[in-house]
C-alpha cells in the first residue's frame, strides 16, 4: 500500500526584504540557519509580496493622479480614488464591484479582486505605499529556482503565491501566480471506486499554494514555506500561462 506523506515547513527569521535583495540567496541563508536541508523534489512556496519588494514593484499613492473612472469607482466602493487608479492601471478590465470589493482581470491573465494590489506588510499606511504583482509571470520564479539549485545542489520547484478573493465566497485563499520547475496541471487517469473509467485534472500549483497559505496567513511573518512529499511533474519550461483559459490574452 502506497504511503502518502505531505509535510510543510515554514522557514523562520526571513527579514524584511528591500529593493535589490537576492531572494534565492536570502531563502537559502535562512533555511540553513533554521536547520532545514533541501531535498530533491521539494517545492518552495514564497509570498509574492517578498518578490515585489525585491523587484521594487511598489507604488507611492501620493504620485497617483486619479482619472474620472477611478473617482467613479471610488464613489461606488468607498475606496481611495488613488488606489482605484492603481487597480485600473494593473488591470485589463474592471469586471465589476460588490460592496467595497473591486473585481478585476489582471493584465497577466488572472481574475481577482483589487488586481493584486495590497497595502499590508509594506510600510506604515502613512507612507502611502502599495505593492503590485511583479511584471513577468515566471521569470522571477525561474531566477529564485536557479539560485537555490546552485546553492543547494538539489532539484527544486518554485511557486510564487498570492492571496485571491472570490466574489462568490468570503475570505481569501492561496493561488500560484508564478512557477518554475513544476507542471501547473496534473492529469491523473484511471478508474473510480466502481471501476468506471475516469480521471482528474488537478491544478497542482494552486493546491500547494493554498496548503502553504494555511501556514503563511497574512501577518504571521512566515513568507516562505517548503512542501515536501508532493506529487508533481517536473517541467523545465513551466509557465503559469498554461493555466489560463484560451482566449484570455496577457500583456
Amino acid at each position: 500500500m502506497t504511503k502518502w506523506d505531505l509535510k510543510l515547513y515554514a522557514i523562520r527569521g526571513i527579514p524584511l526584504i528591500k529593493s535589490g535583495d537576492n531572494i534565492g540567496q536570502i531563502v537559502y541563508q535562512y533555511t540553513e540557519a533554521d536547520g532545514f536541508r533541501f531535498k530533491d523534489g521539494d517545492v518552495l512556496i514564497i509570498a509574492h509580496k517578498v518578490v515585489s519588494k525585491a523587484e521594487n514593484a511598489i507604488i507611492r499613492l501620493s504620485k497617483i493622479r486619479p482619472s474620472q473612472q477611478a473617482r467613479d469607482l471610488a464613489a461606488k466602493t468607498g475606496r481611495d480614488p488613488r488606489l482605484c487608479q492603481v487597480y485600473i492601471n494593473e488591470s485589463s478590465e474592471i469586471v465589476g464591484t460588490e460592496g467595497r470589493m473591486v473585481i478585476t482581470w489582471h493584465k497577466i491573465g488572472f481574475r481577482d479582486t483589487s488586481a493584486g494590489v495590497d497595502r499590508s506588510n509594506i510600510a506604515p499606511y502613512s507612507e502611502d505605499l502599495v505593492s503590485v504583482l511583479p511584471k513577468d509571470p515566471d521569470a522571477s520564479a525561474r531566477g529564485i529556482r536557479a539560485k537555490l539549485k546552485k546553492l543547494s545542489g538539489k532539484e527544486l520547484a518554485v511557486i510564487i503565491s498570492d492571496t485571491f478573493g472570490n466574489p462568490t465566497r468570503q475570505g481569501s485563499f492561496g493561488v500560484a501566480i508564478r512557477i518554475a520547475g513544476i507542471a501547473p496541471i496534473e492529469i491523473r487517469e484511471g478508474t473510480d471506486l466502481f471501476g468506471n473509467p475516469g480521471g482528474a485534472v488537478i491544478t497542482t500549483v494552486d493546491a500547494l499554494a493554498s496548503a502553504a497559505y494555511t501556514i503563511m496567513g497574512q501577518n504571521e511573518g512566515l513568507p516562505v514555506v517548503i512542501v515536501r512529499g508532493a506529487r508533481f511533474t517536473r517541467d523545465e519550461n513551466a509557465s503559469i500561462k498554461n493555466l489560463l483559459y484560451r482566449g484570455i490574452q496577457t500583456r
